[in-house]
């Protein structure tokens, strides 16, 4: 009788587990999913396999065995896919390659995790209640609930490609960065090859210029036949976005964050730079801040070569020295090769140099994308529209939305270009300018690392 006793309380305790049963089952059939989805990482693929093993096999197991043994077993396997779970939506895990950025929870992996705690839950509820006597609708219920969830976690991925950042794809072009941290070509490029070609698009009529979502109102130089018109700022470009990984990393944790020059400089705390990259940023950022300052005045800047692109409307004016377009060095803080200048009540205040790589130069550039790592994004100009005053190039508007000036001539062959500031910026001292002056990069503007974030 005793025997007959022990088996019915096995059976009993056994017809609970099937709770946890199912429920690890459901999560490793998800997890199976999620093999596919992240074949492009190697190492994430086989960590969804090992999971998908563990946690089905654990389940074909406990549906009949309840022993103290598999509890602990359901333990483990589970709660190490659940606090895999809250890492990964947290922090990221640095070490496996895929998950090293943190993400926000998707329907599915949160379906997952709740069906991995159900599994230890029922488990230890199981073990718990293993003398009370239990109804064979526990083991209809188990069985539904955990399909029901299942289903609908592998509903929720169904057409849905899952996304890491992935690194872009980067060009050699043979730069070099040399002992003083200048970026140095093995030539130099023609500035011919920077060149122009004319919109045959007709100056728009008023009705058409007032409809712009966003107009600047550009004035020619007396010297030149160009009416004062409204030129619409309203652009459509089309470019692929992506970040790289240490792009990424640095926007995880917290970068852009805001520069003050009068503060030490600060990259503590911020992923996806190593030491070597870290170390070149504080060095250009403090060479600009010892060498720029000699431009304070206009004046001065003009002395030396330097001309107004004609854009001070805008609140901020470049001025461009020409010749040190395609003199094969960039980030050189003694010869920028733009400096800007913000334009208020008349006032001009420097406030950073943009530095350009040579024309030609590829945006994805290996030495121009490793320079600083996370904390640098490279942009380029694509719509802007210049007309020649007295053979100096000047800035009268951008493109429209179908790609082409209304007045000037569309600049083409442009050159990758970073701001570093020498005066605060709430977006860092690599921050380029918001609007059309942000130019594109080879990520969106939500992910640029050279533009604010939401936070601020």
């Amino acid at each position: 009788m005793e025997y007959l006793e022990n088996m019915t309380a096995g059976a009993q305790q056994d017809l609970r587990m099937r709770w946890a049963a199912y429920a690890s089952i459901g999560a490793g059939v998800i997890h199976g999913v999620a093999v596919g989805l992240h074949a492009d990482h190697a190492s994430l693929a086989r960590v969804f396999m090992a999971l998908t093993f563990a946690q089905v096999f654990w389940g074909i197991v406990a549906i009949n065995r309840s022993q103290w043994s598999v509890v602990l077993g359901g333990f483990a396997i589970n709660g190490t896919a659940t606090v895999g779970w809250i890492l990964t939506r947290t922090s990221g895990i640095s070490f496996i390659s895929g998950l090293e950025i943190s993400e926000k929870p998707q329907p599915a992996d949160t379906l997952c995790a709740l069906l991995a705690v159900t599994a230890i839950g029922a488990s230890l509820w199981a073990w718990r209640q293993r003398s009370v006597p239990a109804k064979e609708t526990l083991h209809l219920n188990a069985v539904y609930l955990s399909s029901a969830v299942t289903l609908l976690a592998l509903w929720s991925v169904t057409g849905h490609a899952h996304a890491h950042i992935q690194d872009i794809a980067l060009t050699d072009a043979g730069l070099s960065v040399n002992a003083d941290g200048v970026i140095v070509s093995p030539s130099t490029v023609p500035l011919s090859e920077f060149s122009t070609s004319t919109s045959t698009v007709q100056p728009p009529n008023t009705a058409e210029a007032i409809a712009t979502k966003k107009k600047t109102l550009v004035t020619a130089p007396a010297s030149t036949v160009v009416q004062t018109t409204v030129v619409s700022t309203t652009t459509s470009i089309s470019h692929s976005h992506s970040l790289t990984t240490a792009q990424a990393l640095a926007a995880a944790s917290g970068w852009p964050r805001p520069y003050d020059p009068a503060s030490p400089i600060d990259f503590s705390g911020i992923g996806g730079v190593t030491s070597e990259q870290a170390a070149r940023a504080t060095t250009l950022i403090q060479s600009s801040q010892r060498d720029l300052p000699k431009y304070a005045k206009t004046s001065t800047a003009t002395a030396d070569g330097y001309v107004s692109i004609g854009d001070g409307l805008t609140g901020f004016e470049h001025f461009i020295k020409y010749s040190l377009l395609s003199d094969g060095r960039v980030l050189d803080t003694t010869a920028p090769e733009s400096l800007v200048y913000e334009v208020k009540g008349g006032v001009k205040t420097l406030v950073s140099a943009m530095f350009i790589a040579n024309p030609g130069t590829p945006l994805t550039d290996t030495t121009l994308v490793n320079y600083a790592g996370g904390l640098m994004q490279w942009h380029v100009h694509t719509n802007l529209c210049w007309i020649t005053v007295n053979g100096v190039p000047k800035v009268v508007g951008v493109t429209n939305a179908a790609g082409a000036c209304l007045i000037g001539t569309l600049q083409t062959g442009g050159a990758p270009m970073v701001h570093v500031w020498i005066t605060p910026h709430v977006c860092g001292p690599f921050a380029a300018l918001e609007g059309n002056g942000a130019g594109v990069a080879d990520a969106s503007d939500a992910e640029r690392v050279d533009l604010c974030n939401k936070d601020h």
